[in-house]
């Protein structure tokens, strides 16, 4: 069946879509030869496109002053600025996004949007909220909400980027670490309460698995095998698949846990209904309830719930685990991504000159 806008003229297929479409840039009429398969291939690709944007103008009329920012949004990413991104940009883009989703800012009115030096301030509170947890996240998301707002712009809903006078802060090479008797000493006393007890498991999986909070807090159990104890898992942040055995300890901890919440999707859900279900932390949540337990255990100020992927993949590096091993464990693509853990320690540097074996002495045959 030839799709709409597809028509021949001298035994030559054309692409002639509508003049608003065109205007806009959102297709091009084309030439396609005589090969009618491919010019319907073209066709078909381009009236999805057109599709999309057409579906975006109608959702961008039915926002009003009474819309809110998280409507502004889900406007953006149905928008055909958003859908030409590459896939992994686009995937991103919504990781960054829902970081601060949940934030005071989504509710803000459009019209509120407007006055910049209004929304401005608070929107340099969500930014340093998050930014105490991490800079790296938080300038990640503030780059995507600025990206957002001059789309609004465009779409004339605002005249000003609140994201605009927002300042950054200067992310510094962070090295710290956690010490195994910290991390006993958070767990005992995130286990020792029940509302805390599934954010003491979070941690205990980012630490044991090497792998980021988010991914945990959101960690299903269709991922995990709870008869042999594997995980599966495809890291949102890079998309990279990994496939992770479980030691005794957790694996007797993730038992106890499927006895209580095997009845619901969530490994480690925050312990309150939503609508009649369990849903995961919050970003926000977690790190609160994360602060307060690390408060109670009487941890170092420096410590963040964030450090804990460093902290095992730190651990690898330092007892000569080999760098491809450590790449299998943590997602990492390349071996230079892992540079930043590699530390010149007493102990590094003891196990590479007991494998380079040396003699008594070297001075003999």
């Amino acid at each position: 069946m030839k799709p709409p806008y597809l028509m021949q003229a001298n035994n030559i297929w054309r692409y002639n879509p509508p003049k608003d479409a065109v205007d806009e840039g959102v297709v091009k009429r084309a030439s396609l030869g005589t090969d009618f398969a491919k010019a319907c291939a073209y066709a078909e690709e381009q009236n999805k496109l057109m599709s999309e944007w057409r579906s975006e103008r109608k959702y961008l009329k039915e926002l009003t002053q009474k819309s809110r920012v998280d409507d502004l949004i889900k406007s953006y990413l149905i928008s055909n600025v958003f859908n030409k991104l590459g896939e992994k940009s686009r995937k991103d883009y919504k990781y960054y996004l829902q970081c601060w989703y949940k934030s005071k800012l989504g509710g803000v009115p459009l019209l509120q949007a407007k006055m910049g030096n209004v929304l401005t301030p608070l929107c340099q509170r969500v930014y340093d909220e998050h930014a105490s947890n991490s800079i790296s996240l938080a300038n990640h998301s503030l780059a995507v909400y600025r990206v957002v707002f001059n789309y609004a712009i465009r779409q004339g809903f605002t005249q000003i980027n609140p994201f605009a006078q927002v300042k950054p802060q200067k992310q510094r090479s962070r090295k710290v670490v956690w010490q195994r008797e910290h991390v006993r000493a958070f767990l005992n006393t995130a286990f020792s309460r029940f509302e805390w007890r599934n954010a003491g498991l979070i941690v205990n999986m980012a630490y044991e698995w090497g792998q980021r909070l988010g991914d945990m807090r959101t960690l299903t159990w269709d991922a995990y095998n709870t008869e042999t104890g594997v995980l599966t898992l495809t890291q949102s942040k890079r998309g990279a698949n990994i496939t992770l055995p479980t030691s005794d300890g957790l694996k007797a901890m993730l038992a106890q846990q499927h006895e209580d919440f095997g009845w619901q999707p969530y490994i480690a859900p925050a312990p309150r209904h939503v609508r009649k279900k369990l849903v995961p932390y919050s970003l926000e949540g977690l790190s609160k309830l994360g602060a307060l337990s690390m408060d109670e255990a009487d941890l170092p100020e420096e410590l963040t719930m964030m450090d804990l992927r460093r902290t095992a993949i730190s651990e690898m590096v330092e007892v000569g685990v080999p760098i491809s091993s450590i790449m299998a464990m943590s997602g990492h693509a390349t071996p230079s991504s892992l540079t930043p853990y590699i530390k010149h320690t007493l102990r590094g540097a003891s196990t590479a000159q007991t494998m380079r074996e040396f003699p008594s002495n070297i001075m003999e045959r």
